[in-house]
C-alpha cells in the first residue's frame, strides 16, 4: 500500500495518421477510344470492353469504401 499514491495520471491521445490510399485504387478509369466508323461486331466489344472497365472502377470504389469502413472504426 505504500507505493499507491492518490497521483491523477492523464491520457494523451496521440493523433495517428491514417495510411494513404493505394494509387491503383484512386488511378483514372481508362477510357475507349471510339473509332469513327464502327461495324456492328465492333459495337459489340466496344461494348464489353467498356463494361469491363466499368466493372474495375466500381470494384476500385468498393474497395475504397471498404477502407474508409476500417478507418471510421
Amino acid at each position: 500500500m505504500l507505493l499507491v499514491s492518490c497521483v491523477s495520471t492523464k491520457e494523451v491521445l496521440v493523433p495517428v495518421q491514417p495510411v494513404p490510399l493505394p494509387p491503383q485504387l484512386t488511378a483514372d478509369c481508362p477510357v475507349p477510344k471510339i473509332p469513327s466508323e464502327l461495324t456492328y461486331g465492333e459495337v459489340v466489344i466496344l461494348l464489353a470492353d467498356s463494361l469491363n472497365e466499368l466493372n474495375k472502377c466500381n470494384l476500385d470504389k468498393k474497395a475504397i469504401r471498404e477502407i474508409e469502413t476500417e478507418r471510421a472504426r
